[in-house]
């Protein structure tokens, strides 16, 4: 049941659409200390309309880590860079645990300047922040084995998250209570809300996300939650023809966080 929720996300990420480019990066709001870790647990869901009764449910696990510093040159300079972790799962519930089979895991190791790790839509250039600018990486796919990551960026959605980069973030609450997996009654976090459309003439991917952004949390996020809705229609017909055809659903929560973090991708 994997394999065609999987290859509808990548299709999706390499359509040839038109979006806003003053964005945030999403998954990463802050950094933390070297060796500090989060992980979250949630579910997502594909249906074929807003009130399909049926549909098609799994289980989700993420977790980002700091494991290591390293200077390194970015853009002709040498500057204080981090390496960080990203590992997500996605699968049915088991007795043996969560199976994602052969392709529902991904792991990415990349080398991030800490200068490039921000909450905001653009640096202090005004370059707009949308993707995680990384030195090099490494990656495993499934069950192949590592291999390099030859771009200059990481873009969390649409393979790593639904969640991805949204303009002109609305606040809701300034001090809200998430909901969370972990026993944490006293976590507070300030509430938004974000919308970015994705068009082409054929397609339009609406994804709205509400998160949760917490100081107390590494890397920032205590809670997501989205909704992505996919229309089509032919290329010449009016956009008012547009029909849904897929709506995802992704409720992530944080189930633990500590400062003992180990890398999962033992390179030289």
């Amino acid at each position: 049941m994997i394999r065609p929720f999987v290859l509808h996300l990548l299709l999706l990420g390499f359509a040839v659409m038109h979006a806003p480019v003053t964005m945030a990066q999403g998954l990463i709001f802050s950094l933390p200390e070297d060796g500090s870790y989060v992980v979250y647990e949630g579910t997502l869901s594909q249906g074929v309309s807003d009130d399909d009764e049926n549909p098609l449910t799994w289980e989700c696990e993420l977790s980002i880590k700091s494991v290591g510093r390293q200077e390194a040159e970015y853009e002709g300079e040498l500057q204080p860079c981090r390496w960080i972790e990203i590992r997500t799962v996605t699968g049915k519930a088991g007795a043996a645990g969560l199976d994602p089979g052969p392709i529902g895991s991904r792991v990415y190791k990349v080398l991030v300047p800490e200068s490039r790790i921000m909450a905001s839509n653009v640096d202090g250039a005004g370059v707009p922040n949308e993707m995680l600018p990384i030195v090099e990486g490494v990656r495993r796919l499934g069950e192949e084995g590592i291999q390099p990551i030859r771009t200059s960026a990481l873009r969390f959605y649409p393979t790593i998250s639904l969640i991805t980069s949204y303009p002109d973030v609305q606040t809701i609450a300034t001090n809200d209570v998430p909901e969370i997996k972990m026993q944490r009654s006293s976590l507070s976090a300030v509430r938004q809300r974000g919308q970015v459309v994705l068009e082409s003439d054929s397609s339009r991917s609406t994804n709205e996300g509400e998160f949760w952004v917490s100081r107390e949390v590494p890397f920032g996020l205590a809670r997501w939650t989205v909704k992505v809705t996919t229309e089509q229609k032919d290329a010449t017909a009016p956009r008012t023809e547009f029909v849904t055809t897929v709506v995802k659903r992704l409720d992530m929560q944080l189930k633990d966080f500590g400062d003992n973090a180990e890398s999962e991708l033992v390179t030289q």
